[in-house]
């Protein structure tokens, strides 16, 4: 088994101590069941945030007072770039009240530079890796729409500005794609809940079948569901905008979409009002017909 380690420590003799430390932890095998320690270090939250984006870390071990950042404000930093990681951060001699205080921010685990050796800072790693998958599991469960069982919301404004960064980062031209239901109010007036239930959850299988394993669906409201796409070397984003909007014809769901481009950046806010808008203009040529096994409801009802 292998566990990837970023230090973040500006000290470069404190770096060198730690890695000292964590070599050793491996060598004695502190770590039950043993596993290999793959060692990174970071000297600022630049050069963090530069391996975070493109390598694979299972716990960060960090110093929170660095040149650029300090205590709250560095936890901050990580814990909103990097939510599904671990930390454990490394104190003064007089931090325990702040450690405590830390932990309550969201850091997993911490330790005094006094009590640093192989046996404890271990159990710190190992503990703060158990505690952060409790934590996410109970994230995954409450970010997860119970109609549907498809990410919410919550769990929209998380990952899908994530991945606008990373779009930036690589140059890359990402789209967010706002598919809704209309009428379903009068539906579950004329048909009761259940009806409208199930379109939900048919239109979740619709819109299910129309992407890829590199695209996320997500239920963003009462009717409204939101795809984020990368394009791809097999089809530009308008082709999989044109797919989408073929697959929904006659189904009384519009479509609207917003193309972030690296020429012309913009924020997720920025994309989805662009988003919303089309999908406004796009409702007045809808048909009569619903999704839901070919129910109609008449004309203005």
């Amino acid at each position: 088994m292998n566990m990837r380690v970023l230090l973040v420590e500006s000290e470069p003799e404190e770096a060198i101590f730690l890695q000292d430390v964590l070599k050793e932890i491996e060598d004695e095998r502190h770590l039950r069941p043993w596993v290999h320690l793959e060692i990174m270090h970071a000297a600022s939250l630049e050069e963090a945030d530069a391996i975070l984006d493109s390598e694979a870390v299972d716990v960060v071990l960090a110093n929170p007072d660095l040149p650029e950042s300090r205590g709250f404000e560095t936890l901050r930093h990580f814990s909103t770039l990097f939510p599904h990681l671990p930390m454990v951060l490394l104190l003064g001699t007089e931090g325990e009240f702040l450690g405590l205080r830390l932990m309550r921010e969201g850091a997993q685990d911490f330790l005094l530079r006094t009590d640093i050796d192989c046996a404890p800072l271990a159990h710190a790693l190992r503990n703060a890796i158990a505690r952060q998958r409790l934590v996410m599991a109970a994230q995954a469960a409450r970010f997860r729409d119970p109609l549907t069982g498809i990410p919410n919301l919550g769990c929209f404004a998380m990952l899908a500005d994530r991945d606008r960064r990373l779009a930036e980062k690589l140059g890359a031209r990402w789209m967010v794609l706002l598919a809704e239901i209309s009428d379903l109010d009068e539906m579950a007036d004329a048909y009761g809940e259940q009806r409208r239930d199930l379109t939900l959850v048919e239109t979740t299988e619709l819109l299910r079948e129309l992407i890829s394993g590199a695209d996320q669906l997500y239920r963003v409201g009462d009717s409204r569901f939101a795809i984020t796409v990368f394009e791809s070397k097999n089809e530009f984003l308008e082709q999989t905008l044109g797919r989408v909007e073929r697959a929904v014809a006659g189904k009384r769901i519009s479509i609207g979409a917003s193309i972030f481009s690296p020429g012309n950046p913009a924020s997720l806010d920025d994309l989805m009002s662009e988003a919303r808008t089309k999908l406004v203009v796009s409702k007045a040529g809808d048909s009569p017909l619903i999704i839901g096994r070919g129910l109609q409801l008449a004309a203005g009802r």
